[in-house]
């Protein structure tokens, strides 16, 4: 702890000899010689953190407080960035302010809008929070329901906080604002979920205790400050911009993000990564937006924007920086942007910076780094390292602690993957009991399953869900009372009197609160698109039935998102994420999941997975009617058509035409082309249905279609046994049968139908 406030103290020192100008300049991370940090020592030396934030974040240069008018004040994060202050300031001498983003709301609470250091306090523990993925936070959740609970507390309580003082300086007052908070207590969400999953959350919130925040009010308000200018008392026309180019380019994102305009809010975040690489915080959410996109190539763009900036913080190629705190953060974010898509340089390279940031820092930035194994490690088809990585008890401890916005669930999603990749014995039951105990249990809790619904849905159901208690202070006395300790717990426990007390005086339900609300939330568009993924999955190998009560529930729920969407929308509620109207397209028709025009190829595979959930009853009673090889075909034509980068032609059938025709004349080739989603979610539709489809259709070009998509995965991905197999099946089909037994055998010796259940 010593040396850690020594390390703050000259944190200090060297921050206050920055000279920072009215709003002209930025505090960057430019060569600040602070010495390495990890995240654990952040958690570990809280109190000294809180005790001497005040003095560290304090511009106390004199030159600097007479630039800036009476009521503005700028303070520096735990990365060294900016954050302004706006309070009681005149109202005269602001002007360009959007007031039609502006919505007054009455929740003041004079405490929290003039306490600065609580506020940025408050900011820096969900800035790692966001930024970890919930791994850094620096509150300790309960422990009574699981770890799971645990961790999604951990990141209610920082989030909860940071909201508080959120609504507080974003009040819709004009005199007051503090924009960064706003982009930190809202912008992850509109970036994952977009605008109708925030209003759900803010009817949640709601139900609250009052006074109860509203996030969409907080970001418009804060968004209202984006081309604020700013003029001095003293009679001078030099007006210059209220907040610094940072703060304004992550309130341009946080504009666009709440019309759902997630491409324009992309462009924000690139530009702002070229001028402040230092930004943690965008790079996070670029790659949150990024993935939304399912735009690999953005994702990539953002990455390597910064790289080189972080690795010299990390004493470059000459060794002749000190390591800077967040090094470990930013080299995982790298690397998940590194491995966005199917690049394998690309992947080697992110592998590199994973293993560095783990080793030294695993507890920070261990939910970042298994994001990025799991694209690194699924374009190679390493299934066995990817097993043990995000199935196995070893590397689940890396994520276990990634509870913001449900993180854990979607990596253990990625590890039921893997479990079916791998093809061990009972894969099966193993991928399905991590289905299970993650995104059945949240549609189960949350009220998005068909009972759930029945029973008026989350606004009804999530009403009786709290947060964790606590058991950790029992644990240690419920070992060893019996061996050392009396029998006066046990006579106190069973006394009849105390048995009876809550039925004789029952307690009064304690009314939800902000940590209820932010620990239980629904499932995002995100999340609902792996569940179908992974679902998707088990049935194709027969591990679950397409009748079953899991598809049923997860249609419902996709429903259920759907509708909950405002009409007055001129788009439907996860209309910007393509993958979403992906998974959700197996389940609903894909009409009612867009308005506006979409790319040919997402169109196409749309429609091909529509047609393959309706052959295959996904979520409906089955009956004995047959399927013919005709309707097959058509849900092949379509996918391979949006698998295809270039258009897609099919031999005509007659000798009527001495041409080519197009697979879907229907294409407007006036209409965007942009990606369908990472290569690693993408695949797990496009190339599993494909196959699937071929091998139902059973005919020579079908089987030869089959062929070509395994060889490109026996080339790229040489060590996955599932691959291998699926290959074999093909073959065997087609008449090759020296190579399907060869197949077979690569197949076994890389250990299909080995091991047992990963528990």
């Amino acid at each position: 702890l010593r040396l850690y406030a020594s390390q703050m103290r000259r944190v200090s020192s060297h921050i206050s000899e920055l000279k920072y100008h009215n709003s002209s300049e930025a505090i960057r991370n430019n060569g600040s010689h602070r010495p390495y940090c990890g995240i654990a020592s952040v958690k570990s030396a809280k109190q000294i953190h809180v005790n001497i934030s005040a003095d560290m974040r304090q511009f106390s240069d004199d030159n600097n407080e007479n630039h800036l008018p009476h009521g503005v004040k700028r303070q520096s994060d735990f990365f060294g960035e900016a954050i302004t202050f706006v309070n009681d300031i005149d109202e005269s001498l602001i002007t360009s302010i959007d007031k039609a983003m502006q919505v007054p709301y009455s929740n003041q609470n004079a405490k929290v809008q003039h306490d600065i250091a609580k506020a940025v306090e408050s900011f820096d523990g969900m800035a790692l929070c966001i930024v970890s993925r919930g791994a850094s936070n620096l509150q300790t959740g309960n422990d009574g329901d699981g770890p799971d609970a645990k961790a999604m507390h951990s990141s209610a309580m920082t989030w909860s906080e940071l909201l508080k003082c959120a609504s507080g300086w974003n009040n819709g007052n004009e005199r007051c604002t503090s924009p960064m908070l706003a982009v930190a207590a809202v912008a992850p969400l509109l970036a994952q979920g977009g605008k109708d999953y925030v209003h759900r959350i803010d009817k949640l919130l709601s139900a609250t205790q009052s006074p109860s925040p509203s996030l969409m009010k907080i970001a418009k308000h804060a968004a209202s400050f984006r081309d604020a200018f700013i003029s001095t008392s003293d009679g001078d026309n030099n007006a210059t911009p209220l907040l610094t180019p940072r703060e304004r380019f992550h309130l341009h994102a946080l504009s666009m993000l709440i019309q759902n305009n997630h491409r324009c809010a992309m462009g924000a975040y690139l530009r702002l990564l070229e001028l402040y690489p230092g930004d943690l915080l965008g790079l996070s959410l670029a790659l949150d937006v990024a993935y939304s996109l399912g735009d690999g190539e953005a994702a990539r763009v953002a990455a390597t924007n910064v790289s080189t900036y972080w690795s010299e913080r990390d004493g470059g190629t000459l060794r002749l920086h000190p390591t800077q705190s967040g090094q470990t953060l930013a080299s995982s974010l790298v690397a998940v942007g590194l491995s966005s898509s199917s690049a394998l340089s690309r992947a080697a390279t992110a592998e590199t910076l994973i293993e560095m940031a783990i080793a030294r820092d695993s507890d920070g930035c261990g939910g970042t780094s298994v994001w990025a194994l799991s694209n690194i490690l699924g374009s190679e088809g390493r299934s066995s390292e990817m097993v043990s990585r995000l199935a196995g008890f070893d590397g689940t401890q890396l994520y276990q602690n990634c509870g913001f916005l449900n993180f854990h669930t979607r990596m253990a999603g990625y590890g039921g993957i893997a479990l079916l990749d791998r093809r061990g014995a009972a894969s099966e039951r193993s991928s399905l009991r991590l289905y299970d105990g993650g995104f059945a249990h949240l549609l189960d809790y949350s009220g998005n399953n068909a009972v759930g619904i029945n029973n008026g849905g989350e606004e009804v159901v999530l009403r009786d869900m709290k947060v964790p208690r606590s058991v950790a202070s029992d644990v240690v006395g419920s070992i060893f009372s019996g061996w050392f300790g009396n029998d006066d717990a046990k006579e106190k426990e069973n006394e009849p009197s105390l048995k009876d007390q809550d039925n004789v005086q029952p307690k009064k339900q304690r009314p939800r609160t902000l940590e209820d609300t932010l620990c239980w939330l629904p499932p995002s568009p995100i999340l609902l698109m792996q569940a179908t993924s992974l679902l998707f999955r088990l049935t194709l190998v027969d591990g679950v039935s397409p009748s079953d009560h899991r598809w049923v529930d997860l249609k419902a729920a996709w429903k259920y998102s759907l509708e909950m969407g405002d009409e007055a929308n001129s788009q439907k509620p996860f209309e910007f994420m393509p993958m979403a109207l992906l998974a959700s397209s197996l389940l609903l028709d894909p009409e009612t999941l867009h308005v506006e025009n979409i790319p040919t190829r997402l169109e196409s595979a749309m429609q091909g997975l529509n047609k393959m959930g309706k052959i295959m009853k996904l979520g409906q009673s089955q009956d004995k009617s047959s399927t013919t090889a005709l309707e097959w075909n058509e849900v092949l034509r379509d996918l391979a058509q949006a698998r295809d980068a270039c258009q897609r032609w099919e031999m005509p059938d007659g000798m009527e035409s001495t041409t080519y025709l197009s697979a879907r004349n229907s294409g407007d080739d006036s209409k965007p082309s942009y990606p369908i989603g990472w290569d690693f979610d993408v695949r797990q539709f496009l190339e599993h249905g494909l196959c699937y489809a071929a091998v139902q259709v059973g005919d020579y070009e079908s089987l030869c279609l089959a062929r070509a998509i395994c060889s490109e995965g026996t080339t790229l991905r040489q060590n996955c046994p599932e691959l291998w197999w699926r290959y074999s099946v093909v073959l065997d089909m087609l008449g090759d049968e020296v190579a399907a037994e060869n197949a077979r055998a690569c197949s076994v010796s890389l250990g299909s139908g080995e091991g047992g259940s990963t528990n």
